[in-house]
């Protein structure tokens, strides 16, 4: 007994060791940073790299979600919650403590108890009441009902932030396959761009080349020379920052995909060679749905409901605390008449001077629930305006890319014109026909980068509606789910409704202006109470 003692008082000692001997210096730390630095810059390079391989935009977004560190972390934050919920729900169980104590004194206490050497004689015999060495062996188990009621609704709130968990890493998915597809259309319009421009950008240094031969043989002026090596020149610039392009949209990819952000990607640009027809639903179904999908206004309805359970925890903390606990001892002092026993009891206390912050403490917590609620509508109206928006920049960019197509074809027919001309009958010089070449290319470049915007756009339409596609069936399940909600809400619309006529009669009847029924603003008939100038208020009224 005494060695299992000494070896408990070692732990304790070792262990408060180990914790002072934690704290690091700033030096430490930077070589510690310098470790990782070191470490972390190799690891990169032995992940898996997909070199020689053509990538399609599916298989690049798979990779992104699998291999991101950045959707590993929220994921691991999310199984951190997980095991925080099941801590959470353990702290429901009772208190169960077992204690064992053991003494040995330097000398027996003495007392009238019994005589130790018997009959020694007279009145001055010493005696003792106990046992020089002692062992007490406590066992108690406790329950809290205030206890087990916080430790209940922090389960609640437990489930609620792993559900928010999971929430923020959905939205870091759809944020990170619009990132991706943002990169990948990049890379593909650049990747075509440079085989369209290689060879064009030989001949237009070549061009350059002849120009210096041309003026100092004086087929030419210095001023025309001066001006055709600048267009060239000029040219050359534009064309090479396709290439620059290309492999800054190979690092964002790299990145984004978990690589190592260095070398290049060989992505399948086939898909540059078709304009997408999207069918999309009408605006207004498309603003519910995003309603409906978002994870943000998921994160908001979970906070409210967090703040709602901190309400009811502050609420049982009102009332008294009652303590039931069950106590077993067992002492080894041969002079006790119980050498064991039971003890059970209900113990109950009560803090008044705590009831005046638990009573303010539930009313900051009423009205931080009253602004989550309506955070959660100002961020619906965030969302339907970003929807408005993505809807109109893809037929932006639709409409952009028609242009640039009209604009590419008519460059390609004239081209075709000039070349068939100069063969037939040599009218247009090398030199000029070279320049249409040129500008033809860098025609079909741009008809390729709004032709990848395009599909930016429409992936952003779906970022900002939280859905992943917008086939027919998709469409329809979620269609079908908001007709059943709207039936579930069909009291709360009358109610909104009918306070939005209250306020607009009551609006109408202190304004100046009146409404006819027909969305139009007119000036109300004078009366003699009437102190103000219509004329001048109905003529600033909109529309007019």
């Amino acid at each position: 007994m005494k060695k299992m003692h000494l070896m408990m008082v070692a732990a304790g000692v070792a262990a408060l060791t180990g914790l002072l001997g934690g704290c690091k210096s700033e030096e430490e730390y930077r070589a510690e940073r310098a470790e990782y630095a070191v470490v972390h810059s190799q690891k990169a390079k032995y992940r898996d790299q997909l070199e020689g391989r053509k990538l399609g935009l599916l298989e690049c977004m798979k990779y992104a979600i699998e291999h991101n560190l950045d959707v590993e972390v929220n994921k691991i934050e999310e199984a951190v919650a997980k095991e925080m919920r099941t801590a959470e729900m353990l702290g429901m169980l009772p208190e169960l403590n077992i204690s064992d104590t053991y003494t040995n004194r330097s000398n027996r206490p003495a007392s009238s108890s019994e005589n130790v050497v018997g009959d020694a004689g007279g009145t001055y015999s010493y005696s003792q009441s106990q046992d020089k060495e002692i062992n007490y062996l406590n066992i108690d188990l406790a329950l809290s009902l205030l206890d087990f009621g916080l430790a209940f609704f922090n389960t609640q709130q437990a489930e609620d932030r792993t559900l928010l968990r999971k929430q923020q890493t959905q939205r870091a998915m759809q944020n990170l396959t619009l990132d991706v597809a943002k990169s990948y259309f990049q890379v593909a319009a650049a990747q075509r761009a440079i085989n369209i421009t290689e060879p064009l950008l030989e001949k237009c240094r070549e061009q350059r080349r002849n120009m210096v031969k041309l003026v100092k043989s004086r087929q030419i002026t210095p001023f025309r020379g001066f001006d055709e090596t600048k267009r060239f020149v000029g040219m050359e610039k534009r064309l090479t920052t396709y290439i620059r392009a290309y492999e800054n949209s190979c690092v964002e990819l790299r990145a984004q995909m978990g690589m190592y952000p260095a070398g290049k990607l060989v992505v399948d640009d086939a898909v540059l060679r078709k304009v997408p027809d999207f069918d999309l639903p009408e605006i207004e179904l498309m603003e519910q749905i995003a309603l409906l999908q978002r994870p943000e206004l998921y994160c908001i309805d979970i906070q409210k409901h967090i703040n709602i359970i901190e309400c009811r925890k502050t609420l049982i903390q009102m009332f008294p605390n009652v303590r039931i606990y069950g106590d077993f001892t067992n002492s080894s002092n041969s002079f006790l008449y119980h050498m064991s026993w039971w003890e059970l009891g209900i113990r109950a206390t009560y803090n008044l001077l705590k009831l005046p912050k638990q009573i303010a403490t539930y009313m900051a917590y009423s009205k931080q629930v009253d602004a989550e609620e309506l955070r959660t509508f100002a961020q619906a109206i965030g969302i339907m305006a970003q929807v408005r928006i993505a809807h109109a920049n893809l037929y932006t960019t639709k409409e952009r890319y028609k242009i640039d197509d009209e604009n590419y074809q008519t460059y390609a027919a004239q081209l075709k014109t000039a070349v068939r001309t100069t063969v037939t009958s040599g009218q247009l010089s090398a030199l000029e026909l070279t320049h249409m070449r040129l500008e033809t290319a860098e025609t079909e470049v741009e008809r390729l980068m709004s032709l990848g915007n395009y599909y930016i756009s429409y992936y952003r339409l779906l970022n900002t509606m939280g859905v992943r596609d917008l086939n027919l069936r998709t469409v329809k399940e979620l269609k079908a789910e908001l007709a059943q909600a709207r039936e579930r809400a069909e009291e709360q619309l009358k109610k909104a409704q009918a306070e939005y006529d209250e306020k607009r009669v009551a609006r109408l009847a202190t304004s100046p202006l009146s409404d006819d029924m027909t969305g139009k603003l007119v000036a109300k008939p004078l009366t003699k109470f009437d102190n103000v100038d219509f004329i001048a208020i109905y003529d600033q009224a909109p529309g007019k």
